[in-house]
This record gives C-alpha cells, structure tokens and sequence, in this order.
C-alpha cells in the first residue's frame, strides 16, 4: 500500500542559480516506487525511512524527463541541491524516462516525502473537519487529502477490496459518532470509497472521453464500411472489363480458388496501400488530437498518441481483414461465369444486370451510412455553437485569470489581505486594466467547494433532501469586475469586516430553490446553524463551465472569511491578450517570489472548457465530409459503369426518338433513386442511434428536425452533381455510333 498528493505547482531553483522556474511536484510515501514496480535510473527513490520524522529528510527524486529537459542529462546530479518554496532538498535519484507519475495529463518533475508536506507547504486538494491546514497535515486526524495505491494478489482484487472497505466504514461510523449536526452527520455517513484500476494510471482525459471516444470509434467503423464498399464496387466495375480474361483463364485450366486468391490478393494490396497512406495521416495528425483533448490551459501531458507497434499491428490486420472480407463478393461473382457465353465476342452483357444490382446496393449503404455521419456532424457542430454563444453571466469578453498560490511561499492567513490588497492595487494600475478582484476560486475553474447540511430560516427541508449550496470567497469589487449583474440588495462593503455580522450574496438558482415566492434579501442560512444574512441577489453565472447549468451559489466576502485565495479576476478595457504580459510582470513586482500559475483569459479558458466539445464536432465533420465525398464517388462511378453498359440500349431509344432530355431525366432519376433509397435507410440509422447520442449534446435534440434536412439536402445536392456527370454523358450518346457497335 502507498499514498500520495495531488500533483501542484511550485517554485523551484536550483542551488547556484538565481532564477526560479515553475515545476510540478507530488508528495509520495516510501512505498510509492515499490508498489508500482517502478526503479530508479540511477541513485536511488524514496523509502520508508525517507516517511518516519516530520521534516527530517529534505531529499527528492526527479522524473527522467526532468532530469533530461532540466540538466541536460549530467550524471553529476545527484547530490545536487534544490530549494522548493524556500525549503532545501538534494536530489537521490532519478527515475525512469518511461514514468512522470500515475497522473496522466500531469507529469511530475519532483517527487518529496510525504513528511515534507508542511516544509513544501502543500495546501491544496484536501478537505478538513475540526483541523489547522496551516499545521502539519500528517499528525491531524480530520484532513483528508492523500490517494491511496493498492497492489493486491492476482486472483484476489475482490477480497482486498471488501476487506479495505471494511475498514474505511468502521472509521466513517466512528467519525460520524463526532458529529453534532443530524443532517451532517447523515450526508458524512454516505461516504463510500471509490476504486478505480490502476495498471492505465489515473486520467481525467480517459474518463470524460469515454462516450466521446465510443462515438468516434463508431464513426470511424462508419467511414471503414463506406471506403470498403467503394472498394468493393471499384473491383466489380474493374472485373466487369476482365470477365473474358477470367473465362479463357477458366477455360485453359485455372483453378478457381486459384483465381479468387489472385483477385483478394489484389484487394489486399489496394488495402494496404491505403493503410500506408493512412499511418502517415495518423503520425501527422496525433498530436493535434492530443493537444485538442487535453486542451491548451493543461500544458504539455504524458499521452502516448503515436504510431507504435500496437498501431502498426492493428492497421495491418485491419488492411488484411478488409481487403478479403470486401473483396471476397466480387472474386466470386467474377468467377462464377459460363464459359460458353463468356467466351462469345457478344456476351458482354453477361451477368450485368446482377452485377449492376450488387453496385446500386453498395451505392445506396453508402448513401445511408454517410446521411448518419453527416447528421452527427451537424448535431456536434450545431451542439458546440451552442456552448459558445452561450450566456455564461459574466463578461468573458474583457476578463483575465491570474492563477496564484501565496500559501505555498509561507503567507499565513493573517497576512492574506495585506498580499491581495497589493496585488490588487498593482494590477489596477497597469495600463488598460479597469478594475480587478479576488477570488477563492477563479471562473471556469472547478475548484469550488460545496457546503452541505445547509440550514435555512423560514425552509422546510424534504425527507431525505440534500441541503447544498455552492461557495466562494470574493474580494472587494468583485461583481462589478466580472460584470455579474446585482438583482436585488447590495454588494459587499468596507463596513463588512471581520468584527461585523456574517453576510453573503447568492445567485438565482438559490433563491427558486431555497425561498420561491419570497424575498431572499435579509434572510439567513448557514451550515449547521443559519448565522450568515443575506444581503444581495445576482444574476446566475456558469462559474464551473458552460456545460454545468447554474446551482444554489452562495460568495462570502474574503474580508470576514479570509479563505486561501487563488485567483485575481482582471477586467480590461480592450482586448484582454494585450494585457497578459503586463498583468503577470505587474503581479510578479509585488512579490518576485509568488508562484504565478497562469495568466489566461476567460475566453480561452471557455475554450479549454470545451475542448471534448470542439474535438469531437471536429472529427465528425471532417468523418461526414470524407464519407460524402467516398459515397458521391461511388455513385459516380457506378452511374458512369451503367451508362458506360447500357450505351447501346440508350442509342436505340433515342433512334426511336426519345429526346437527350428525357434520356438524362431517366439516368438522372435513377441515380436519385439509390439516393432515396440510401437516404431512407439512413434515416432509420438516425432515429437507432439517437439515445447513444442525445446524452452528448446541448440545446437541441439528437431528432432535431432542422439538422437532419439539412443533411438530406447537402447529401442530395452533392449527389446530384455525381449523377448529372454521366447523365449529360448519356445524352450525348450518338445513335448512329452506339447502333453500329451493336
């Protein structure tokens, strides 16, 4: 068994240098390294002896990739002195160049004993009942804050884990007996462990792209279907021209397995070039994907994406098995001939009308098949419009971030509103800044805490109610900054101190959810006892993300709360990139030694929000449009093939006076006759596949009507122009030439 932290920021220098530069780190146990089978490169990881005595082993081992972009891969490291957040370490080993830790999207650059926490001042992610977070972490019953690895027996994952969760309920229901509150200790006794496999390693990226990636892989499976079946009409109109070479093979001995592996070989090999060509794509365009899902605010993460071996593996049975799977209908419809007719000079008609029946079917699969995709790129398309023009309640326009971490340097809470009322004041006074503000947490940030066993003045909770609201901690200036509309009382003041009543602000979902038909102004609510009055309304924000509708909200001012604070909230008068530069020197004045984490603007970071979003529209359109232009191609071919067929037939009828228009009407209608059939079909694919996803879509349905015909009048104005080609071919027929061939 092992623990670790999350993976954070810190300020990191090396010994003799005077620059200080941002690297992750992560607290670890001893047994961290062994647990994972992981080894070091050189000198040695930490171990249990590293985790007995707070404080007492300032070492630290390096990730391989750190060591390399870092110390340009010197042997002399070790034994090399590092200060993080003002605290001295020597390095012991560096780890493996394969391992940056078990979080994927967040490589690790320094792992620290766990007993150093309080030394690094490691002050995030952790939830704490009845304890000091400015005190040691690892002495305190009430914080929570560690992640725990398991490595059990083969054969035997069921048993430890009923036995662990065994142990952690009897600890919940000794904790709950500390509880006062009935309704807190009732939501404290829904605890549960959550146990999630380890051998991938932990990754937000795999878990929000489970069901995107399900779809993707589904679309690309559609796509498959509709190059095979170009592949597959391209053989039986190319075998159409080799029947009488297939019938005097026949006749002069060949076998007809023989000839049938002839013919999937050369499936196969068109297949395969087509694979080729594919792995190049592949390799170009991995690491577009990756950056698209993982987004740009994430920086840099450990997601192997390229072609390896597995990669190649796989296309190549994929090439194999499709090129025989697809070319096996035409071998044997090419060798199944009679070879009394075929060798007749005249018998080019020859199975023709079944061939040309097998092509149509083909044609209309794809019609069907690229009618589902291009609706899917609609629908994502359509879906992630939506998201971007959404209303978020804020000015996303004109807004900045600035990420910052003052705990982590050894700022007390005594000392916070010094630091931020400076922060405050020195961004204010860089050119083209308005205003800014504090916050606890920053927008379209999802560190926001929730406040459960919530009581309320003159609120009747239901049997079994969950009374939540979500919080934040705000400065001064801080709605007018981010442009939240006040609907009702007043904002935040100088006469709200530390020594005066207790007051929030809430937004509109808490007002419909906690006090509908009554005025929230001048009530009270609070957890466990109502003692904080409410003294303002304002309009609802999608402070967590666009895609989170708005929940019960609740800002408590920073001075009567004074809450590790993370983010500085900067208004700007024009656009806000200009700004970023100036923002982040201006805060770095104040203190050089605050570790700034980000300077973003509201508006990329929407757009980090969105990245699934955007990821998955994009390839869904780009699979729609390969799928339309494979299916177009196929009915020009095949059109092209049966004009090409019946040229003879369409020379007599216009003979017999039938005009070039109406011989290009019957071509023309038969072509939009596939269309139509392929385009019923695929609207019965729509309506089968709409469940799996309508779950993925916001503001519109996965029916929507508007969406769908204007798939159907993309696809048959593109279909069109592929059958008008050999159409006018038709009517340019001569009588005269297509008689005397006949």
């Amino acid at each position: 068994m092992a623990a670790m932290s999350r993976v954070v920021d810190v300020n990191l220098r090396v010994d003799g240098e005077p620059q200080q530069e941002s690297a992750k780190m992560q607290l670890v146990s001893g047994e961290y390294f062994p647990v994972l089978g992981v080894y070091p490169a050189f000198g040695r990881t930490l171990t249990p002896d590293d985790n007995r005595t707070l404080g007492e082993h300032p070492v630290a081992v390096i990730s391989g990739n750190y060591w390399q972009r870092r110390f340009a891969g010197t042997p002399n490291v070790l034994g090399q002195g590092i200060v993080l957040n003002g605290t001295h370490f020597t390095i012991v080993g560096v780890g493996p160049r394969s391992f940056a830790g078990v979080w994927i999207e967040t490589p690790v650059d320094v792992w620290m004993p766990l007993m150093m926490q309080a030394d690094v001042r490691y002050a995030q992610h952790f939830s704490a009942s009845n304890s000091d977070y400015v005190k040691p972490w690892i002495p305190q019953e009430g914080v929570r804050w560690l992640d725990v690895i398991l490595r059990v027996k083969r054969g035997a994952e069921a048993a430890a884990v009923a036995s662990v969760n065994s142990i952690f309920q009897q600890w919940v229901r000794q904790e709950a007996e500390t509880i006062g509150n009935l309704q807190e200790r009732k939501l404290f006794l829904q605890r549960a462990l959550v146990f999630d496999p380890f051998n991938r390693g932990f990754s937000d990226v795999r878990r929000d792209f489970a069901v995107p990636l399900t779809v993707l892989v589904a679309m690309v499976a559609l796509v498959l279907l509709v190059a095979c079946a170009n592949i597959a009409n391209l053989l039986l109109a190319r075998g159409a021209a080799r029947h009488r070479e297939i019938a005097v093979r026949l006749s002069m001995g060949a076998g007809r397995s023989r000839l049938i592996r002839q013919l999937l070989t050369e499936s196969v090999l068109l297949a395969s070039i087509g694979a080729t060509l594919g792995l190049f794509v592949a390799h170009w365009g991995s690491a577009l994907l990756v950056r698209m899902a993982v987004g740009v605010k994430s920086g840099p993460a450990s997601i192997a994406a390229g072609v390896d071996t597995h990669v190649l593996i796989f296309t190549a049975g994929l090439a194999v098995g499709t090129g025989i799977l697809f070319g096996l209908a035409p071998a044997f419809r090419l060798t199944c001939v009679e070879l009394g007719a075929a060798l007749k000079a005249d018998s080019c008609n020859l199975h023709g009308r079944s061939r040309i029946n097998l092509n149509k079917m083909l044609v209309s699969s794809q019609v069907a098949l690229s009618l589902l995709l291009i609706v899917g790129a609609g629908l994502f398309g359509r879906s992630l419009r939506n998201l971007w023009h959404l209303d978020s309640g804020f000015d996303r326009q004109h807004l900045l971030t600035v990420e910052i971490d003052p705990q982590s340097v050894g700022y007390v809470p005594a000392q916070l509103g010094d630091i931020f009322r400076r922060l405050v004041e020195r961004v204010e006074a860089v050119p083209g800044v308005r205003s800014a503000a504090i916050a606890a947490c920053g927008l379209s940030n999802r560190c926001l805490s929730f406040e459960d066993g919530l009581q309320i003045t003159g609120y009747q909770a239901h049997p079994g109610e969950q009374m939540l609201v979500q919080g934040n901690v705000v400065g001064p200036k801080y709605f007018s900054t981010v442009g939240m509309q006040l609907l009702e009382g007043r904002e935040f003041s100088d006469r709200d101190t530390d020594k005066s009543p207790m007051v929030a602000i809430v937004n509109e979902a808490m007002v419909h959810r906690y006090f509908a038909g009554r005025s929230a102004v001048g009530q009270r609510f609070g957890s466990g006892t109502p003692d904080r009055e409410i003294i303002g309304v304002v309009r609802d924000a999608r402070v967590t993300s666009v895609q989170q509708a708005p929940v019960p909200m609740a800002y408590y001012f920073l001075p009567q709360m004074m809450a590790p604070a993370e983010a500085i909230e900067v208004k700007t008068a024009a656009d806000p990139r200009w700004s970023v530069a100036e923002v982040r020197k201006a805060a770095a004045e104040v203190d050089p030694n605050l570790p700034i984490r980000s300077v973003t603007t509201l508006s990329d970071q929407v757009d980090d929000n969105l990245n699934q979003e955007r990821l998955v529209a994009f390839l869904t359109v780009a699979f729609g449009g390969l799928a339309l232009g494979l299916a177009c191609c196929g009915l020009y071919g095949v059109m092209s093939y049966v004009v090409a067929r019946r040229t003879s037939e369409l020379g007599i009828r216009m003979a017999l006076g039938a005009s070039p228009h109406q011989v290009l009407w019957s071509v023309l209608s038969e072509s939009l006759g596939l269309v139509g059939l392929g385009l019923a079909l695929g609207l019965l694919s729509v309506l089968a596949a709409s469940k799996l996803l309508s779950g993925m879509l916001f503001g519109l349905t996965a029916n929507d009507p508007l969406t769908i015909s204007g798939a159907i009048l993309i696809l048959l104005a593109v279909a069109a122009i592929a059958a008008s080609l050999p159409a006018f071919q038709a009517a340019r027929v001569d009588p005269l030439m297509a008689l005397r061939y006949e």
